[in-house]
């Protein structure tokens, strides 16, 4: 359940500085007044918790801040660019792709955290600063420096919001299918799903809800039978579960008390978590005229349940209504693995240079010719 994507960003160029003369009538000898150029804008990665996925950003690789605006007349300083902001979920891993291999340099743990990853061009100076007894004419000016371009990959471990879970064959796959348009592998046979899967609901206030199709489980699950015991773990990194139960089943309650079991001798607060609970395959007839005397089963146990058709689509709308529901009133916790930033120096910023080379006659050596 890990999420990356791989984007280019470059800040913004430094505006050049400009070379001009006064020129105003019944003063000849204006003298020069080329002002300096602005300073590109820098790019920031921030924090945001209202962010689930890096989905975006396999859509737009290349991310530009504003260049700074070249010098004007009249002494006039070029406008400096505008910085960019580019919003990430909160726990991206920000790493930094290098020849020799990628450098991990941020992990944004906290809502609103910010970190520098491309500073921006400085501005050039005008020819107003060339000005001398011996130029007094100058038509000397330096140009804006470059932007700093760099290659990022960004990684997040991802915490769903919502966790399909049930027999297998129950037509989780279908559902996130339906509901994401993803490509999931579908079939009429057990453990079609062979690893957990993603998708991304969009609301329509733009926000998304993640789903996380997890693979079928069986009784014993939680002792290592089937594929239950390598991804039941992954039910820890969701807020809520959906519980899809195959309609065809002879006695669906046995089914749903059989991934309960599993889900409690696991333990790890699963059997905890909000549940929904789907009766699927509405669109078969039997199913649909069965299906009341199926609701009235979970009602007696105080266990409401909902039909739908992952075929059709019937009855999915109401289901995400109540899953919108039950997410309003669940605490969103934010559960991701921290890795330390490994920051790379230079000798110009080493701390402790002495320290490191010894005396200051070897540490000029080396920094006169680094290569040795």
């Amino acid at each position: 359940m890990i999420d990356t994507a791989v984007i280019k960003v470059k800040a913004g160029n430094g505006g050049d500085g400009h070379v001009s003369f006064r020129r105003e009538k019944f003063i000849p000898k204006g003298g020069p007044d080329g002002g300096d150029g602005g300073n590109g804008g820098s790019v920031y990665f921030i924090a945001d918790e209202n962010l689930n996925t890096l989905l975006d950003f396999h859509s737009k690789a290349k991310h530009n801040a504003q260049e700074g605006e070249e010098g004007g007349k009249k002494k006039m300083s070029g406008g400096n660019g505008e910085d960019l902001y580019i919003r990430v979920p909160m726990g991206t891993l920000i790493y930094e792709q290098r020849e020799k291999g990628d450098l991990l340099v941020s992990d944004l743990a906290t809502h609103g955290e910010k970190f520098l990853i491309a500073k921006g061009g400085r501005g050039g100076k005008g020819n107003v600063h060339f000005k001398s007894s011996i130029n007094q004419t100058p038509l000397q000016y330096t140009p804006g420096t470059q932007g700093e371009e760099k290659l990022i990959r960004l990684e997040i471990k991802l915490v769903a919001d919502v966790g399909l879970i049930g027999m297998p064959n129950a037509g989780k796959s279908s559902l996130l299918n339906y509901l994401t348009n993803s490509n999931v592998k579908v079939a009429n046979y057990p453990f079609t799903t062979l690893s957990p899967n993603l998708g991304a609901y969009t609301l329509r206030d733009g926000n998304t809800i993640v789903l996380a199709d997890i693979p079928g489980l069986i009784e014993g699950a939680s002792e290592g039978k089937g594929l239950g015991d390598d991804f039941l773990r992954h039910i820890e990194r969701t807020r809520i579960l959906v519980h899809l139960i195959d309609g065809f089943e002879e006695d669906p309650i046995n089914s749903y008390d059989v991934i309960r079991k599993e889900l409690t001798n696991y333990g790890k607060g699963l059997e905890d978590k909000p549940e929904i609970v789907v009766i699927n395959k509405l669109d078969i007839t039997e199913v649909k005229e069965n299906f009341p005397n199926v609701e009235k089963l979970f009602k007696a146990k105080n266990i409401k349940s909902f039909g739908i058709s992952t075929a059709t689509g019937e009855g999915v709308e109401e289901l995400m209504i109540e899953v919108l529901k039950v997410l309003s009133t669940t605490e969103k916790t934010i559960i991701f693995e921290t890795k330390t930033p490994t920051r790379a120096y230079t000798i110009s910023n080493l701390p402790n240079k002495k320290m490191v080379f010894g005396e200051t006659n070897v540490l000029e050596k080396v920094q006169n010719n680094p290569k040795k």
